[in-house]
């Protein structure tokens, strides 16, 4: 069913404003590129993706402290704030578990496949490595709402929630929204629409990005920094494949958030002489593979392309985070399935998905003592002491010269005693 539905995703009713701040799958390239490249503008300032046909070399831990260099001018016009605290020290290559052989065709940057529920951690790329989420960030701000608003609230949408840049779900200013309607644009369509209402239902911009900062500390996401709740790019925005890991882990044990991930379609609300229309799920791992169970998608200029997917094969629920890949020769949701198909018939592990603990900065406090002079050994003598006597010497025969001298000079002699 899934495979007959996935071409209807183009249904989508998506309102997108801006062409390289969405979700959208890009296609493929059909040349060969001379390795790794970046992203750019040309001289008639169109956009050329990057192009790669393996995976960036991150050996040497290249990202440790922040994500690559930005590409379009998101964060220019900003002072980015202060690196966060580098917890982990590598390795930060593959590193799989014995049987786990890493597919050919992915192509991203960093990754990570772990199972959802024992949080054994099969095989990684750069796990701590530091790289922009884009939209798969989201899941953030969606379990702030869970957790925080009912379901069936009310929530008012403003144009301005409804005219909000990028990847949209298409709800109108006036429009009848719950908040569970807000949420299912939030994550099937990517909508930064839905984003941007949910976050006023939560009490403004400030406050929602300041909880889901809050929820990502809580998680134990070290390497994470949201300066956006809805994935646009921002100075100082980061994550890792690990923190993406430890979000959906917590997302998929959730029931609500697992339940409209694990969505097909669903009649959304219209407004104004709108009528109601069916908004599709974008994941096409979802759509394409039997496994799937849902996931995000996510994309902008700057981050590439990110995506999370995961499957219940057997009774065994497994998740694929993929950071900065390119669409070469497979798509980003492809990466996912490939990375995430290897690890059947693997059942050993290389970590266990959980918070790092912190470094342990402080060393032990010492003391800085004046220097302590040696003690002189009996019988051996300084050379100050040795000058010192010679100045006793000279200065007693001065002393008596000078008694001599005066003596001379009254002319009385001296009297014999009788």
């Amino acid at each position: 069913m899934k495979r007959a539905l996935a071409a209807a995703t183009a249904l989508s009713f998506c309102l997108s404003t801006t062409a390289h701040a969405q979700d959208a799958e890009t296609p493929t390239e059909t040349t060969s590129p001379a390795g790794p490249t970046v992203g750019y503008y040309d001289e008639g300032g169109n956009w050329v993706p990057p192009s790669r046909d393996r995976a960036p070399d991150t050996d040497n831990c290249p990202q440790a402290t922040w994500p690559p260099e930005p590409v379009s001018t998101s964060e220019r016009a900003a002072t980015s704030p202060d690196p966060l605290p580098v917890l982990f020290d590598g390795p930060c290559g593959v590193t799989s578990a014995d049987g786990y052989t890493t597919p050919d065709g992915v192509v991203a940057s960093a990754w990570l496949v772990a199972d959802l529920d024992s949080g054994d951690v099969v095989a990684m790329k750069d796990p701590h490595g530091r790289y922009r989420p884009a939209s798969i960030i989201k899941v953030l701000l969606a379990l702030t709402v869970i957790n925080e608003l009912p379901l069936d609230q009310k929530v008012e949408v403003s144009a301005e929630s409804a005219g909000q840049e990028g990847s949209a779900a298409g709800i109108g200013e006036g429009g009848d929204y719950t908040v569970e309607d807000l949420l299912t644009g939030l994550l099937l369509s990517s909508g930064n629409d839905c984003a941007h209402a949910l976050a006023q239902a939560l009490g403004g911009d400030e406050l929602a990005l300041g909880k889901v900062n809050a929820l990502a500390k809580n998680l134990g996401m070290a390497d994470t920094r949201a300066t956006s709740y809805s994935g646009l790019d921002g100075a100082g925005m980061s994550t890792s494949a690990w923190d993406m890991g430890l979000a959906y882990t917590a997302a998929f044990a959730d029931p609500t958030f697992a339940r409209i991930v694990d969505t097909e379609h669903t009649t959304f609300p219209g407004f104004d002489d709108l009528p109601a229309f069916e908004l599709w799920n974008d994941n096409h791992l979802y759509l394409n593979d039997p496994d799937g169970i849902g996931g995000k998608t996510g994309y902008t200029d700057d981050a590439n392309h990110t995506f999370v997917g995961a499957v219940n094969h057997e009774g065994r629920r497994l998740v694929a985070v993929v950071l900065d890949t390119a669409a070469y020769d497979h798509r980003p949701w492809e990466q996912a399935q490939m990375l995430l198909h290897e690890a059947y018939g693997v059942r050993s592990s290389v970590a266990k998905l959980e918070p790092l603990a912190e470094k342990t900065t402080a060393t032990p406090e010492t003391t800085t003592a004046a220097p302590t002079p040696a003690p002189e050994r009996a019988g051996e003598e300084t050379a100050w002491n040795r000058w010192w006597s010679y100045l006793i010497v000279v200065a007693v025969l001065a002393l008596a010269a000078l008694a001599t001298a005066f003596s001379l000079g009254t002319g009385e002699k001296p009297r014999r005693r009788r």
